[in-house]
C-alpha cells in the first residue's frame, strides 16, 4: 500500500522528486513487490492536489531507473527489481562494504593533527551562526557573472566541433595560447605551449610531479610552517620529506635540505605566514639547484593578490628557470571549486607528464578550457582581479586596524599579498583555547597547528585569519565579539 505525501514547505524540491523517491523507498523497503500498480496519473494528481504532468514525470524516472514499467492500456507498475531489491532495510544483516574491506578501510591521507581547515568543518555547530575567518578561500559574491555567462555562451556557439573532442595533448590550444600571452607575461615568465599541461589545479599537479619523479628518489624540502598536503603527495610516493623552518625571508635551506634532490616553494606569499622569499634567498636556492643538479617546485600561490607592491617575477622568470617547475591555479582567481591549474617545465617533461595524465583520466575538461580562455582573452579575469585587490586590501587593512587596537599583544605584520593574516600569541596563550573562545563569540578563527608536519617540533601557538570569504560588515561584527575575548 502506497502512503504518499508532499512536503509544500520544500520549494527547492521538485513535487514529482518526492513521489519518486516515496515511491522507490517502498519498493525497496519491500512494501510494495512486482507487480503493484501505481494509481493512474490523474487520480494521484487529483488526490494530491498537483499537475498531472508532475506525477506523469514521477512515473517516468521511475521507469527509467528501472523500478518501474509501463505498458500502454495497463498503466505503470513495479518491476522485477531483484537485482536492486537485496533485502528489506530492516531485515538487513550486513554493511555495504565487502566483508574483507569492513574494519579494513585505509587510513585517512592526513595524520592526526593535520587537518586542513575548510568550510565544513564538523566540530562548528551548525545551530551555531558564525563569520568563518576561513583560510584559502576567495570570495565568490563579487564574480562578473554576466561577462562568465556571456563567455560561456560565446564558446557553446562557436565550439561545437571541439565537444567530442578527446585526444591525447597538453591542455586546449587556445587556452595554452591565453596562458602564454595573458597570464604568464605578468610573472616575468616567457614560454610556448608545449611547456604547459594544463590539470585540475596544483594538488593535482604535484601528485602527477611525484608519481613521474618517484623512481628517481632523493628528499624533498619544504618549508614549515606550509601547505603540507603537496609535500606530503611526494612523501607518500616514498620521497623523504625535509622539513625546513620558515622566517620573515622565507625558507631556511638546511644542510640536509642542500642535498635535496627537489625543493617545494612558494616564493611570492608562502602559505600560510605570508612572507616572501628574499631576493638573496632566490638566488641561494637556484644556485643551489644548479650545484646539486636537483629541480624547483615553484608554487606561485597567490601571487595574483598584492597590496603594496607589484610582486617579484616568478623563479621561473630567471637565467636558470629549466631546473623551475612552475604550479600555477585559477583556483583562486575565480573560485576554488573551478579546479584547473597548469604545470610549466621542460617539454621532456611535459610530454612524460601527458602520458602520464592520459593514462589517468584522459585530461580536464574542453569546454572549461575553452570558456577560460576566452575569459582571458576578453579581459574578463584581468578586470575582476583588480577589482579584488582594491577590495581584499580594504579589508586586510580593516583587520589590522582592529588588531592594533584590541590585540597588542599579538604578533603579526600586516601582509603584502595572499588572503591571511599570520598571527603569533604571547607565550603560555592556547591557540586551540582562542580558537574556542572565538567560537562561543560566534566567530570562527583557526589554529596554525594545522600547518606543521608531525614530526616538527616548532612553536605552534600561532592563528590564522582568512580575509578571502569575510564581508567589511562581517568583520565590523566579529570584531565587535572578539573585544570580549578573556
Amino acid at each position: 500500500m502506497l502512503h504518499l505525501q508532499l512536503d509544500r514547505q520544500r520549494s527547492h524540491h521538485p513535487y514529482y522528486l518526492q513521489i519518486m523517491e516515496q515511491i522507490r523507498g517502498a519498493i525497496l523497503a519491500g512494501h510494495v513487490s512486482r507487480g503493484f500498480q501505481l494509481p493512474p496519473s490523474r487520480q494521484l494528481a487529483i488526490e494530491l492536489g498537483i499537475a498531472r504532468r508532475t506525477v506523469v514525470l514521477a512515473y517516468e524516472e521511475l521507469c527509467a531507473q528501472g523500478y518501474c514499467e509501463s505498458q500502454v492500456g495497463k498503466g505503470t507498475s513495479v518491476a522485477d527489481v531483484a537485482l536492486l531489491h537485496v533485502a528489506p532495510l530492516e531485515h538487513r544483516t550486513t554493511t555495504g562494504l565487502p566483508q574483507w574491506l569492513v574494519g579494513k578501510t585505509p587510513r585517512s591521507a592526513v595524520p592526526e593533527g593535520e587537518w586542513q581547515p575548510t568550510l565544513n568543518d564538523k566540530s562548528i555547530s551548525p545551530q551555531q551562526p558564525l563569520i568563518c575567518f576561513t583560510p584559502s578561500l576567495a570570495q565568490t559574491n563579487l564574480l562578473p557573472l554576466k561577462a562568465m555567462q556571456k563567455a560561456f555562451q560565446t564558446v557553446m556557439q562557436t565550439a561545437s566541433i571541439h565537444l567530442q573532442g578527446y585526444e591525447k595533448n597538453n591542455g586546449h590550444p587556445e587556452l595554452l595560447d591565453a596562458i602564454c600571452h595573458h597570464v604568464l607575461s605578468n610573472r616575468g615568465i616567457t614560454t610556448s605551449p608545449d611547456q604547459i599541461l594544463i590539470t585540475n589545479g596544483s594538488l593535482h599537479s604535484s601528485y602527477l610531479l611525484a608519481e613521474l619523479f618517484t623512481p628517481h628518489g632523493g628528499g624533498l624540502s619544504y618549508g614549515v610552517p606550509g601547505y603540507l598536503p603537496i609535500s606530503r603527495n611526494f612523501i607518500k610516493k616514498g620521497i623523504q620529506g625535509i622539513p625546513c623552518a620558515v622566517d620573515t625571508d622565507g625558507i631556511c635551506l638546511t644542510e640536509a635540505a642542500h642535498l635535496a634532490r627537489f625543493h617545494y616553494v612558494m616564493p611570492e606569499h608562502h602559505f600560510p605566514t605570508g612572507v616572501t622569499l628574499s631576493p638573496e634567498r632566490r638566488g641561494l636556492l637556484l644556485q643551489l639547484a644548479s650545484q646539486q643538479d636537483a629541480l624547483i617546485i615553484e608554487d606561485d600561490y597567490d601571487s595574483e593578490f598584492y597590496f603594496n607592491r607589484h610582486p617579484l617575477p616568478a623563479l621561473k622568470a630567471a637565467e636558470y628557470n629549466e631546473r623551475v617547475i612552475y604550479l600555477g591555479t585559477f583556483s583562486k582567481t575565480l573560485f576554488n571549486g573551478l579546479r584547473v591549474g597548469y604545470i610549466i617545465a621542460h617539454p621532456e617533461i611535459i610530454q612524460q607528464l601527458m602520458d602520464l595524465r592520459w593514462q589517468m583520466d584522459g585530461g580536464t575538461s574542453l569546454i572549461l578550457q575553452l570558456w577560460l580562455a576566452e575569459l582571458l582573452k576578453s579581459g574578463t579575469i584581468d578586470h575582476h582581479l583588480r577589482r579584488m585587490r582594491v577590495h581584499h586590501r580594504k579589508k586586510r587593512d580593516l583587520i589590522a586596524q582592529y588588531l592594533h587596537r584590541d590585540f597588542p599583544h599579538w604578533q603579526w605584520q600586516p601582509p603584502t599579498g595572499g588572503l591571511q593574516f599570520w598571527i603569533k600569541l604571547p607565550p603560555k596563550q592556547s591557540a586551540l583555547k582562542v580558537v574556542q573562545q572565538c567560537r562561543a563569540l560566534g566567530v570562527n578563527v583557526f589554529s596554525g597547528h594545522h600547518y606543521y608536519s608531525s614530526e616538527c617540533k616548532q612553536e605552534r601557538d600561532h592563528l590564522i585569519l582568512g580575509f578571502g570569504t569575510v564581508t567589511e560588515q562581517q568583520i565590523h561584527q566579529a570584531f565587535s565579539q572578539l573585544k570580549n575575548l578573556p
